[in-house]
């Protein structure tokens, strides 16, 4: 009895919740529909975050998702999407109580379901805290993978006396049908278009560097913009050794890559190999 009183009481708290609040996000959330999770509920989870005041309580976790969000969104938007990565952290983890106390009620009510509900809630939020490091890693991973490519392009550009700013752009342009899959292009989209709204170079590519957030790209930025005045030889001397190295580290990210998909092959190669040896074994063991 107990238990169906809580699933009540959580029904009840969720739609109440939900449709109270749901003019005051209408408007976020349609701008982000596609991006939050079961938007159908999302106004429940932002009035969490809103009324019991998340980002003064839980200050470390905040700056945590919000520093990553800068890096996979920009600074415009980190904001926002930082609210919406703790919405689906709360939306999954009523989800979790919820179906928790319903397999409990369902059951007969027995309450180990609790611990094994409790763990799982832990279980979520932690993988969804460790998703944007993976997501981060990824994004960071594919810019080294990418920029070494970059770089060859713009010292031939360079070399056939084209300017620094006129080489990214015709990189860019290039790459036009890609921009979206690759973040290391998003970005230089981005720095394009500053630099044809007549924002200074200087500007353009600290702030290039910021949203990169890599080593890397801060010291392709840093070496043009050391050099990208002086010109001809002297810069393009400089990219061809910074070349060399950024080759070199996509080699290593390159083999790190390989190295784990054949780790991750491990298991099912074990799992065949069983099937396989009872297929060879069984005829044998079944004549005795």
């Amino acid at each position: 009895m107990i238990l169906k009183i809580i699933l009540v009481v959580i029904l009840l708290v969720v739609a109440v919740t939900n449709l109270k609040n749901k003019k005051v996000y209408d408007t976020f959330i349609s701008t982000y529909k596609e991006d939050i999770t079961l938007p159908i509920i999302a106004p429940y989870s932002f009035a969490i975050i809103d009324k019991f005041n998340l980002y003064r309580r839980m200050p470390k976790l905040i700056n945590t998702i919000h520093q990553k969000m800068i890096i996979l969104r920009g600074s415009k938007l980190s904001g926002d999407y930082t609210k919406i990565y703790l919405g689906k952290i709360i939306t999954s983890i009523t989800l979790v109580i919820f179906f928790s106390v319903v397999f409990i009620v369902l059951d007969g009510g027995d309450y180990s379901k609790l611990l094994y509900g409790f763990i799982f809630t832990v279980i979520i939020g932690f993988y969804l805290v460790k998703d944007l490091d993976k997501k981060v890693k990824q994004r960071k991973d594919s810019m080294i993978i990418e920029l070494p490519e970059f770089v060859n392009k713009v010292i031939l550009l360079v070399n056939a006396g084209e300017t620094v700013q006129g080489a990214i752009k015709k990189c860019v342009d290039q790459n036009k049908a890609n921009i979206y899959d690759s973040p290391l292009y998003f970005e230089l989209n981005e720095a394009v278009n500053k630099m044809s709204a007549n924002t200074s170079f200087q500007e353009v590519m600290k702030d290039l560097n910021y949203r990169c957030g890599i080593q890397e790209v801060s010291i392709f930025t840093t070496t043009v913009m050391m050099n990208h005045r002086k010109g001809g030889a002297l810069l393009v001397q400089s990219l061809k050794e910074l070349s060399v190295s950024l080759w070199e580290k996509r080699k290593t990210v390159t083999r790190i890559k390989g190295e784990e998909a054949s780790s991750k092959l491990v298991f099912p190669i074990i799992f065949i190999f069983g099937a396989v040896l009872i297929i060879v074994i069984y005829p044998a063991l079944a004549i005795f």
